[in-house]
């Protein structure tokens, strides 16, 4: 994504074209070097004016600017100064076409520049978004209360989305261009895989579990330092802290971690204190207990698609227990 400061974009072609300062240059130099988004800008800028030459081997751009204007010369039939002066009526006539090209040529590199392409923001409510296809033909589910963005078509280099809330990522296999998932401080680099990616509401904890293939997992802005990197396998999960851009890598051992999306849930003599854990975060609920002794209680079943009432109405039957559902609160007795 293109920065939109406007002073940095002008001081960029100021440079490219020959015509900043020394100061200047480190200043485009220095601003070029804080950021990935930052490099992409100013190597697009660059990119674009050699466009207009055959040989792109050399990357001076003084030269490249100068070829362009020898380019339009050549083009218009700009007539040398050293002309007679009886050919000065023809020479205003041959320049004028010339400065004409010169800014439909500035014009059209600018057009280009400018359209950048287009963000696509999808947000969910209350409801999980069903399976959604990205540009480069993965796909991503979205759960309730979530937020993604990315744009209608990926650059050359990387293909990147940000991500607010939880989402379920299927990336398409292309090592050549990776897959990154921005997700509040923590970003997640794949080329191929499956993964899961949730933020938490305070924002200060970010988790990636693996179902398949490899991530690798660092905070924002470090992608280039290897040592910040931690590699995730499937089965294992990174949880990212905000506050002190730490990792931490271990075992994904919850077998409901998808639910939400596949809408089943399976317990193996989980402990009911588990079990009304999972319950909560699936229908968004919160449970209140009289009896404390209901907790070492454990269960093994399976729910596939059911509401809550069909799921407090097996517990009730399984742990003869009474149940009332008010609002989004549900009482145990």
């Amino acid at each position: 994504m293109f920065s939109d400061n406007e002073k940095y974009k002008k001081l960029i072609i100021r440079v490219l074209q020959g015509e900043a300062t020394t100061a200047e240059q480190q200043e485009a130099g220095r601003w070029a070097n804080m950021s990935e988004e930052n490099r992409r800008l100013y190597e697009t800028y660059k990119d674009l004016l050699l466009l207009t030459i055959n040989d792109a081997h050399s990357y001076n751009t003084d030269i490249a600017w100068n070829k362009v204007k020898e380019r339009i010369n050549n083009s218009t039939g700009t007539v040398s100064t050293a002309k007679s002066r009886l050919h000065a009526g023809r020479m205003v006539r041959f320049a004028l076409p010339a400065v004409a090209a010169m800014l439909l040529i500035a014009v059209g590199i600018f057009s280009l520049i400018k359209r950048t392409p287009e963000m696509i923001k999808y947000a969910t409510t209350d409801k999980i978004a069903a399976s959604q296809q990205l540009p480069d033909g993965s796909n991503f589910s979205l759960n309730a209360h979530s937020a993604i963005a990315y744009p209608e078509k990926f650059n050359h280099n990387t293909r990147e989305v940000s991500l607010t809330g939880e989402a379920f990522f299927e990336v398409s296999h292309n090592p050549e261009r990776p897959f990154i998932v921005h997700a509040r401080g923590m970003d997640i680099k794949v080329t191929g895989t499956s993964f899961n990616v949730k933020t938490m509401n305070d924002g200060e904890f970010v988790i990636v579990s693996v179902n398949t293939g490899n991530v690798v997992v660092y905070p924002a802005g470090s992608g280039d330092n290897q040592s910040s990197h931690t590699a995730l396998s499937a089965g294992e999960k990174a949880t990212y802290n905000n506050q002190s851009r730490s990792i931490v890598k271990g075992v994904n051992d919850d077998l409901n971690l998808l639910s939400w999306k596949t809408g089943i849930l399976i317990f193996r003599e989980s402990r009911l204190t588990d079990v009304l854990k999972s319950l909560e975060k699936k229908y968004n609920v919160t449970f209140v207990v009289n009896n404390q002794e209901i907790y070492n209680q454990r269960l093994t079943a399976r729910f596939e698609n059911e509401s809550i009432v069909d799921v407090m109405e097996s517990l009730s039957l399984i742990f003869n227990i009474r149940y009332e559902i008010k609002d989004k609160q549900v009482n145990l007795k």
